[in-house]
């Protein structure tokens, strides 16, 4: 028995060994499992950040995605809001200095007119006053030219217009055509 015993107690010491080996796998395994837990915990945690501010970063990119583009058609309206004011500008520009120009030549021909007008009436006022003509008047009138209307200041005083049919110019006045009344 003693043999027999012997080998018992072999196997007892033989299974403690395996026991306390199995142990200290088990304790290990268990640690290793804790902090694996608490790693996946926190990378759950960060896995939940890093989605709420991907979240928030695509809301913030369509936000000023949009307000980008908003931004884009905005400057396109301005731009082309500017080309036609600045067009409108240029026609308007032109029309004034076509107007400036017909006022320029219309105060030309009053003036001409005008001056016409006081040679004709001075010179009726002198026939009439004046009959006989001194030596000193026509001294004078040697050495002051004569007021004339020319035909480059009748011509300023009635535009011609052209027609565009037969080419030819009609002449254009500004009194009104007098009416006749049949009774």
């Amino acid at each position: 028995m003693s043999d027999n015993s012997e080998l018992l107690q072999q196997k007892v010491t033989k299974h403690k060994q395996k026991l306390d080996q199995a142990t200290t796998v088990v304790e290990l395994t268990q640690a290793r499992l804790d902090a694996a837990s608490a790693a996946h915990d926190e990378a759950g945690r960060e896995l939940k950040r890093k989605k709420s501010s991907l979240k928030l970063a695509k809301a913030r990119y369509k936000r000023l995605d949009k307000e980008t583009k908003r931004a884009g058609k905005l400057a396109k309206a301005v731009g082309q809001d500017r080309a036609d004011a600045k067009n409108e500008l240029a026609e308007h520009h032109q029309t004034q200095q076509k107007r400036q120009a017909k006022l320029a030549k219309a105060e030309a021909a009053l003036a001409a007119e005008k001056a016409a007008q006081d040679v004709e009436q001075a010179a009726t006022t002198k026939k009439a006053t004046a009959p006989r003509k001194s030596p000193a008047t026509a001294a004078n009138k040697a050495t002051t030219p004569r007021k004339r209307t020319t035909s480059a200041t009748k011509k300023a005083t009635t535009p011609r217009k052209r027609t565009a049919t037969t080419g030819r110019t009609t002449k254009r006045t500004t009194a009104k055509k007098a009416t006749t009344r049949r009774s």
